[in-house]
């Protein structure tokens, strides 16, 4: 029971946060939305900002688990372009938030998830060292969050076309000399 009211919580806190700023949702407005006592609601988050932590990290583990579920590259990353075009209003309205670093963040590790599997599921060795391929690893993360955040904002985006160019990318196949 204690994880369905989070979640009933959790999701009126986002359906509310697709019409107004995070900074005009308070708890007293979260809780008459769900309905339920203010005890109820601390006993589940200390703040509004705990519920969005909450929020959006249970929403980019579920990114990670499709993408990882995905029948390719293309698909995983389709995955990702299509979390980001659907909370794209969200993202929006928490763009100038004061947690904006940790939403970022979590776009970040979830990408790292994706990463990282596709890394250990190439079936070759990787020649670099564990601190290296972290390294490289939380780079193409933080680039791929980067580009999705920058693009997604374009009213005429070429989903498809912009997956490919990830991609190509993540491969090493868009630059010359590459093309394997």
């Amino acid at each position: 029971m204690r994880e369905d009211m989070k979640s009933i919580i959790a999701d009126t806190f986002s359906r509310m946060l697709e019409k107004e700023d995070i900074d005009k949702i308070t708890v007293t407005k979260l809780i008459g939305e769900c309905q339920i006592s203010r005890q109820t609601f601390y006993y589940h988050f200390r703040d509004i900002m705990d519920v969005l932590e909450w929020t959006f990290r249970r929403s980019t583990q579920e990114v990670a688990r499709q993408s990882l579920q995905a029948k390719d590259r293309i698909g995983a990353l389709t995955e990702y372009v299509t979390f980001v075009r659907k909370h794209r209003v969200k993202l929006e309205r928490l763009l100038y938030s004061r947690r904006w670093v940790q939403i970022e963040n979590m776009l970040t590790e979830s990408v790292m998830i994706y990463l990282t599997e596709m890394a250990r599921g190439t079936g070759k060795e990787i020649a670099v060292s564990v601190d290296d391929l972290e390294v490289m690893l939380r780079f193409y993360a933080s680039g791929m969050v980067g580009v999705l955040l920058q693009y997604v904002w374009r009213p005429h985006l070429d989903a498809e076309k912009l997956v490919t160019q990830i991609e190509k990318i993540i491969t090493g196949k868009m630059f010359p000399g590459n093309q394997s």
